[in-house]
């Protein structure tokens, strides 16, 4: 027998659960696939003595605790003798459940029972700020301001109360005390890192991603947080690596699953890039997928059932062959008629009868080109050395150069799947380098 399932097999054996040990039987239970499984098993034999009278219901919450069965777990703490571990523990499962005042009424017992009280305090504060309470948080706060300085779970519950309150600074300033107090605390890296990431500071993020994921029960949002890095950063490789991490302990992670395809045809979209020739403007818009556009769910039903999924798809058809099909009215091909009219569009059109001069004549006026600027309007957003994010968002809306970029405003963008705050102030930066900027937000 290994020595990872030795150490499985004796969880229902000890008589003292401390954070530390607990911790370390949760590292060697999420070790692997093969190692849940197991430990899996050993829960539902548990049970089974459990509710023959042979075992401790306090053993078997803790055990459905560690696999995040809340509901199941608060169950059995309920029938567990009281005790300072009963009630800590309880408080755990009560907060996953976002049970705020059970938990804060279990956390008060755990101090009552000899739990560590400036940790209760901390705990109750962090429970107070899940629950929008930022003022009783801060009053335990600063209960502790003698004594706090030298704990780790001080700093930690003074920046998310910081983080409430839209302070980043403070925020990551009580984050790394922390981390030099204690420089293995997890909640602290994990929360470090994601503030770096918000703050845009992607390889101080990335240094406390990895050290999360060395550890042998990573945070799986801290993997995931990374694999988004990463595909920014365009080293595809880790991003993988991170997401088949997540996936080897739970498999059926739809998040995890969806990104580790968009990750794996992004990766082969790069390496194609270079060997591809270069589509021309008429196939790029023909080949523009629907499901970028805002339609109504009727429209875009009815389009999926009929397999119409590009615009080239769409102009094919005519207004009779449309109206002809199931649940598809005057109200959806009016809505059918406006989006390809903002494209210069038509129903019943051949790709043959496209004009593209004319199509740009009608688009939206452009703002302003400062003077001596004009020619920067055909420089191709290729050259902008955008992140593969910001990039593969312009291509799926036509953009090719960076006239065709100024023409939408920040709403159009951010309307856009998967292009987020980040990318829109990456392209308003690399934008201002040459003088230029997004056009103004439409009239309502």
């Amino acid at each position: 027998m290994t020595a990872e399932a030795t150490e499985l097999s004796s969880f229902f054996e000890q008589s003292d659960y401390t954070p530390e040990s607990y911790e370390r039987y949760a590292d060697a239970a999420y070790a692997s696939l093969a190692a849940r499984d197991q430990f899996e098993a050993l829960v539902r034999d548990y049970q089974q003595r459990v509710e023959a009278r042979q075992g401790d219901p306090l053993k078997l919450a803790l055990g459905l605790l560690l696999l995040g069965r809340f509901e199941q777990a608060w169950e059995w703490f309920q029938r567990a003798s009281a005790c300072k571990e009963r009630h800590y523990y309880a408080a755990q499962a009560a907060l996953a459940l976002r049970r705020f005042d059970q938990a804060l009424a279990e956390l008060r017992q755990a101090g009552e029972h000899g739990w560590d009280p400036l940790e209760i305090d901390m705990r109750c504060a962090i429970v107070h700020l899940r629950a929008g309470d930022a003022g009783a948080a801060e009053k335990l706060i600063r209960k502790h301001e003698r004594d706090g300085p030298d704990r780790v779970e001080w700093h930690l519950a003074r920046a998310l109360l910081a983080e409430a309150a839209d302070q980043r600074e403070q925020a990551l300033e009580a984050l790394e005390r922390a981390l030099v107090l204690n420089p293995d605390h997890t909640e602290s890296m994990f929360h470090c890192a994601r503030l770096y990431d918000l703050c845009g500071s992607d390889e101080q993020a990335l240094a406390l991603y990895r050290r999360l994921a060395l550890q042998p029960r990573a945070y799986v949002n801290a993997l995931l947080n990374a694999a988004v890095i990463y595909e920014d950063l365009g080293n595809y490789d880790e991003a993988i690596n991170c997401l088949r991490r997540v996936l080897r302990v739970y498999p059926n992670h739809t998040r995890a699953r969806l990104f580790l395809k968009d990750v794996e045809s992004c990766r082969q979209m790069v390496i194609q890039e270079g060997v591809e020739e270069r589509v021309d403007a008429r196939t790029r818009l023909l080949d523009m997928p629907l499901s970028e556009f805002e339609l109504s769910v009727r429209s875009q039903n009815c389009l999926k059932r009929m397999n119409i999924r590009t615009l080239g798809d769409l102009i094919r058809l005519t207004e009779a062959e449309l109206l002809a099909y199931k649940n598809f009215g005057e109200t959806s091909l009016s809505e059918i008629k406006a989006l390809l009219a903002r494209k210069g569009l038509r129903l019943g059109q051949s790709p043959e009868e496209i004009d593209l001069t004319a199509i740009e004549e009608q688009a939206a006026a452009r703002p302003p080109v400062p003077a001596g600027q004009e020619a920067v309007l055909s420089k191709p957003v290729s050259e902008l050395e955008l992140s593969v994010r910001a990039r593969r968002c312009l291509q799926r809306l036509n953009v090719v150069t960076l006239g065709d970029l100024i023409q939408y405003s920040e709403a159009d963008l951010l309307a856009t799947r998967n292009f987020g705050v980040t990318s829109l102030n990456e392209v308003k930066a690399r934008l201002a380098e040459h003088g230029l900027q997004l056009a103004p937000k439409k009239p309502s």
